[in-house]
């Protein structure tokens, strides 16, 4: 018997012999043992019952999976709180036992988004990040459109699709959507209109009929003082392998103010250690080479020599601290600062704070602000510019005194 398995495995059944091969593939994948326990378990009862209904794992459908996760509910089995069947259904495909998942609808709208796909990877060289979110709002036009399209002829009405029809579309596309991330919905719909325009799917300019959401008035940058990031910095437990982590992405956000998605991106060969660099992978395929800092590199070598075996074929650097083990993902590292920020009892920041600190100091120090956009890296010189509105020592003489009988108002109203 396995070692990872603390029960009699079936002798019969369509799993039988797959139960202790799904045991070393959680195990390999860090998962603890009483977890794996409770996956095998799992294992053995949707064996039990794939014999009692006749069928074999090729039947394993998603219906027949949501069917034995109905019966198991049903007879307030303890295993449908806290296990899912989706890391056995993924074994079963990763060793060819199930087929892979498809990748999208069949019809003519998903060979158009597998098309838009390919554009947005090859033509606008987009990061993963911005090709997923731009997919899921041209899949929700098209789904929120689907009056308009469905049918044998869907190229011949997506032709002739309007600027009413449009915006009638994304008015109601927006429904589902709450307030903050309208205009993210918009953005992607006019990126997908244009798109069908380029590939020649439609001659009309469609994207000039999607309205812009109201934007509020950009805040200032907020700032992250030394003594606020040195607290932050020092409540990391260097002792576990999460706190190593922790730290070593802490001070790659505090000393280069990269952005979430390129601590994620950061892999094992991009750190070119006799050379004293590492490789930034940024937004829109940019990629630039920084000097390795001393006590970045020695945080990242404190995190490697502790971190626990990845899985094969993984190269990132950052790794998650719970099963299934898989590199770090972006909405992670705000996860990470935020709980930095509760045990060193200081007020919540995000990443961006520490992006936001980098600019203004090096504003301070004389930098100028197309220095400023080359270090951080800004595609547009208008966002570096934010910076200028956060230096209110230098701005502060600027303002003109309040009108008042011989400055006696501007004399009252200065703090």
């Amino acid at each position: 018997m396995s070692p990872h398995v603390r029960r009699e495995i079936p002798a019969s059944g369509p799993l039988a012999d797959r139960i202790v091969g799904f045991a070393g593939w959680l195990a390999d994948r860090g998962y603890a043992s009483s977890s794996i326990q409770h996956h095998v378990y799992l294992a053995a009862e949707l064996n039990a019952w794939l014999a009692g209904q006749d069928l074999s794992v090729k039947d394993l459908t998603e219906s027949v999976a949501t069917r034995f996760w109905d019966d198991l509910r049903a007879r307030g089995s303890y295993l449908v709180k806290g296990t899912s069947l989706e890391p056995l259904l993924g074994y079963l495909r990763g060793i060819g036992v199930l087929p892979q998942q498809a990748g999208g609808p069949m019809g003519a709208a998903g060979v158009l988004l597998l098309e838009y796909d390919r554009y947005l990877r090859v033509e606008r060289r987009a990061g993963e990040v911005t090709i997923a979110h731009y997919l899921r709002y041209a899949n929700e036009f098209l789904s929120v459109a689907g009056e308009l399209l469905d049918g044998p002829e869907f190229d011949a009405r997506l032709a002739v699709l309007d600027g009413a029809q449009v915006l009638d579309v994304v008015s109601r596309q927006v429904t589902r959507h709450r307030l903050p991330s309208v205009g993210a919905a918009l953005t992607g719909d006019r990126a997908f209109l244009r798109f069908l325009e380029c590939a020649g799917h439609t001659a009309h300019r469609l994207a000039a009929a999607v309205p812009r959401a109201a934007r509020q008035p950009s805040r200032l940058p907020a700032q992250v003082d030394p003594a606020t990031a040195a607290a932050i910095l020092a409540s990391c437990d260097r002792g576990t392998e999460c706190g190593c982590r922790d730290r070593a992405v802490l001070l790659l956000l505090h000393r280069y103010g990269l952005r979430p998605v390129e601590v994620t991106r950061l892999e094992l060969p991009d750190l070119h250690w006799r050379a004293g660099e590492f490789v930034v992978h940024g937004k829109g395929g940019r990629v630039d080479e920084l000097p390795l800092l001393r006590d970045v590199g020695e945080a990242i070598v404190e995190y490697l020599q502790i971190r626990q075996s990845a899985p094969a074929g993984t190269a990132a650097v950052f790794l998650s601290a719970r099963a299934p083990v898989q590199p770090m993902r972006k909405n992670s590292i705000g996860a990470l600062v935020g709980r930095a920020c509760a045990r060193a009892g200081v007020a919540r920041i995000g990443p961006r704070a520490f992006r936001h600190a980098v600019g203004h100091d090096m504003l301070n120090s004389g930098a100028s602000l197309i220095e400023i956009r080359d270090v951080l890296p800004h595609r547009d010189i208008e966002t570096t510019s934010a910076y200028t509105r956060a230096d209110i020592s230098t701005l502060r003489p600027l303002a003109r005194p309040w009108p008042g009988v011989g400055g006696q108002r501007a004399a009252e109203m200065a703090p």
